[in-house]
């Protein structure tokens, strides 16, 4: 863990400017030349702003992992697994360890919200979709960063049982 604010602000951005306002409003108490208290709030603010672009991302790639998960359609999956690909992206490039921790504690709501997503999303083509999507959370960090889809997996293992007789020079005539 860094401890050095400079190290921190590289590390863990978010780290940083919660420990920045509270140092703002602890050390600087009682000085009039700032206005303490809103340079602490605006400090925060950076720091709920990359909060809410996980949160937004994590939400995203439940609503897709549901859609894969549970939806019959087969014509929109590409599409719903390159959704999650990218927001996957986005999510790396922004998740720091604190925030991890912090999003961890919001899954189930974040999980609510994303099952309300996908169920009014796939309505219109799937009217019974509400029942069948589970109603408590499914998924883990684990899930989040790396679940596949179920069908995807099962093409792949059937495509390379298909080939390896091919590849062994079985199969030829």
């Amino acid at each position: 863990m860094a401890t050095q604010p400079a190290e921190l602000y590289d590390q863990d951005f978010y780290a940083w400017t919660q420990q920045q306002a509270e140092t703002l409003r602890t050390h600087f108490q009682g000085d009039n030349r700032l206005d303490v208290e809103h340079l602490a709030e605006e400090v925060e603010g950076l720091g709920a702003s990359e909060l809410h672009a996980v949160e937004s991302y994590v939400e995203n790639i439940m609503t897709h992992l549901l859609k894969l998960d549970h939806s019959g359609l087969d014509w929109p999956r590409n599409h719903w697994r390159r959704e999650i690909l990218a927001f996957r992206k986005s999510l790396r490039r922004r998740l720091t360890p604190s925030l991890k921790r912090k999003v961890s504690e919001s899954l189930d709501e974040l999980y609510i919200n994303a099952r309300e997503t996908a169920a009014s999303d796939l309505l219109e083509s799937e009217p019974g979709i509400r029942r069948r999507l589970p109603t408590t959370n499914p998924y883990d960090w684990q899930a989040i960063e790396h679940h596949e889809d179920v069908r995807v997996l099962l093409a792949e293992q059937e495509a390379t049982a298909v080939d390896a007789p091919k590849r062994r020079g079985e199969g030829k005539a």
